[in-house]
């Protein structure tokens, strides 16, 4: 068994052997974290290149696509380019043709001549008017010659507004479509479109226009002139008829006069839609120019991302040689790397050796650590057997001083009910000479309540202090064995104190017998807690009422009495009946002892005075159960005086 200083020496020497260990262990993993930080490092500058080059793929690919979308762009304006320039030669023709129309219709202003040479038989476009205007006329003067006039006038009339109306149908199609195409090509603003739309309405009204000069026109300017030839029976009708065809005639004037105006007007309006044409023209213009200037920002735009991929190019050379490099550097980092935890696999080795050499040690300490926890058990088993031998006392002091609290109260009742008797006994005094004898009794049975009470005094005075004392004692043997328990910690905590001065390697057992102290001071505060606990549940049972709390001397007393006395003897129902009180019987209860009657009825007990003597059980009356056990103690001792009394008499 080696002793205390040859451990110290060699735990010393593990010591220094461990730290030693420790520090380069430390140097090893300070070593082994710097090139794991070069190593992070390496792969994150990895993962910065091919981060950086997938980026320049990809704005490589977005620089493509949006070259191929500004040619495709270019393509379509190219496109929209000429077919703007068609739609615009179109809108042209059909102006050109426009104006062809209106002077062809201009020259059919000759038509009124040919009108004229035509009716040159009055009778029958009389009556042609007349039967068109409801005049009856004779059968003989028909004619057909002023129907036909009239079919030409309406058919030329239909001709022409056939005319107008395919005109403007035909150039309705057109400029929608010319529309249309303007607005996919270029993207007309709503402007030009609301221009455009006011085109279209304008044209419809020139055709209006011009059906309305066709119309006018196609009405021949006819002097209504009635022959003499005709008879006196149709010259009514027929001045009639000239009336309506002169009046016809002013309305057909004014009317051509209106169609002029309409017509100046329509010029007015086709000038206007020549100078929108004109604007249109000139926003196909710009339109080409923005196209240029498209074009030039996309060259500028080609130059532009050819310089950005040549600088691109450059860095992704340049992010490549550093990848070479950091790779480079990284394989000698592993190399250094391996050399390390070749060291570090050697420093293990020897760390492992004495780890060995401090094994043995601590086995030498683990007798040492298996004394001090057998001591430690041993404190905590004597404190415990205190504790608990406290707790006893206590509650053998608690239940004595209930006692003796109980016998104080009966003193104070057993006073009480003598001062009573006292002031009786002077009032029998100065009543007249016939209670002499009464008093002498009284006397005699204060005299004996009084030895009674005396010895019952007395009697419970040497029992209290008997169980004081010896309470007493044994809280001086608990004190002395709390005394030795705490010798015996100290002597044991003194031990400890020696096995931790044998070497530093006993920490470990210092920090378990720690660990054991604190795990003892929770007890301990757990004992004083249940103590506070117990303390106030006695508390409370000491502020509860005594009425449940019984002396077991009286009621031992009592049975014994019952017991020894004979059967017929009335005393021993009186006991039977002071006994039933004391442990509050039940009525089924006192059924079954005899106490009640089966009819209902309870057994009677009634309380006799000094001068009436007591009557027997079976009397009928009832009496109170709920009185005090002093008093019906006080009764059973005035009715034992009342019958020796009467015995002496």
């Amino acid at each position: 068994m080696p002793t205390v200083e040859e451990l110290q020496r060699r735990v010393n020497l593990l010591q220094n052997q461990l730290r030693k260990a420790g520090e380069h262990l430390k140097s090893l993993a300070t070593e082994n974290n710097a090139l794991g930080e070069q190593v992070e490092k390496l792969a994150g500058n990895e993962a910065r290149l091919q981060a950086q080059t997938q980026e320049l793929k990809e704005s490589n690919d977005n620089y493509k696509s949006e070259i191929e979308s500004l040619k495709s762009a270019n393509q379509a304006t190219s496109v929209s380019k000429k077919q703007l320039e068609t739609e615009c030669d179109k809108a042209k023709e059909y102006t050109e043709d426009l104006e062809k129309q209106i002077v062809e219709l201009k020259s059919k202003g000759s038509v009124e001549g040919e009108a004229e040479s035509q009716l040159s038989e009055w009778e029958t476009i009389a009556r042609d008017w007349a039967a068109q205007l409801g005049v009856s006329t004779d059968s003989d003067a028909t004619s057909d010659g002023g129907l036909m006039l009239l079919r030409s006038i309406k058919s030329l009339v239909d001709a022409s507004e056939l005319n107008t109306n395919r005109n403007s149908a035909a150039m309705t199609p057109e400029m929608s479509q010319l529309r249309i195409s303007a607005d996919r090509s270029l993207g007309l603003n709503q402007d030009s479109a609301r221009k455009i739309a006011e085109l279209e309405a304008k044209l419809k009204l020139f055709a209006d226009g011009e059906a309305e000069v066709a119309q006018l026109l196609d009405s021949m300017d006819v002097d209504v002139v009635i022959p003499e030839s005709i008879s006196e029976t149709l010259r009514p009708g027929l001045e009639r008829v000239a009336n309506k065809l002169t009046s016809f005639k002013r309305a057909a004037d004014g009317a051509a006069a209106g169609s002029k105006e309409r017509a100046v007007g329509l010029e007015s309006k086709l000038e206007a839609a020549k100078a929108e044409l004109n604007e249109v023209n000139g926003a196909r213009d710009e339109l080409a120019k923005d196209y240029d200037l498209l074009l030039e920002r996309i060259g500028t735009m080609k130059d532009a991302l050819k310089a950005k991929m040549n600088a691109e190019s450059d860095e992704l050379k340049r992010l490549r040689k550093e990848l070479t490099n950091t790779k480079s550097e990284l394989n000698s980092a592993k190399q250094t790397l391996t050399q390390q935890e070749k060291k570090h696999k050697q420093a293990e080795n020897a760390a492992q050796k004495l780890h060995k050499e401090l094994d043995e040690t601590k086995r030498a300490l683990w007798e040492s650590q298996e004394t001090a926890n057998r001591i430690q058990s041993e404190i905590s088993d004597l404190t415990d057997a205190t504790e608990r031998q406290i707790s006893e006392l206590r509650v053998k002091l608690q239940t004595a001083e209930r006692q003796l609290e109980s016998e104080f109260a009966q003193h104070n009742q057993f006073e009480d009910r003598i001062e009573q008797l006292q002031s009786d006994l002077n009032q029998a005094l100065n009543s007249e000479s016939q209670w002499v004898e009464e008093r002498e009794v009284h006397l005699v049975t204060i005299q004996n309540l009084q030895s009674a009470l005396e010895s019952l005094q007395e009697s419970k005075d040497t029992e209290i202090d008997f169980a004081v004392e010896k309470l007493r004692e044994e809280l001086r043997k608990c004190t002395k064995n709390q005394k030795a328990a705490i010798a015996r910690a100290e002597q044991a905590e003194s031990r400890l104190r020696r096995i931790e001065l044998s070497g530093a390697t006993a920490e470990q057992c210092q920090q378990k017998i720690s660990e054991q102290l604190t795990e003892i001071e929770r007890l301990r505060h757990e004992v004083a807690v249940l103590k506070d606990h117990l303390n106030e549940s006695m508390r409370r049972l000491r502020e509860e009422s005594n009425e449940f709390n019984l002396d077991k001397r009286v009621i031992t007393n009592l049975i014994v009495g019952f017991l020894a006395m004979p059967y017929g003897d009335s005393k021993r129902y009186e006991i039977m009946q002071l006994m039933s009180s004391i442990l509050q019987f039940t009525e089924e209860q006192q059924e079954k002892v005899g106490l009640i009657r089966k009819a209902g009825r309870r057994a009677p007990l009634q309380q006799s005075s000094p001068s009436t003597p007591a009557s027997e059980p079976a009397d009928g009356s009832q009496v109170d159960t709920k009185e005090s056990f002093s008093d019906q103690w006080i009764s059973f001792l005035l009715r034992e005086s009342s019958a020796t009394r009467n015995k002496r008499t």
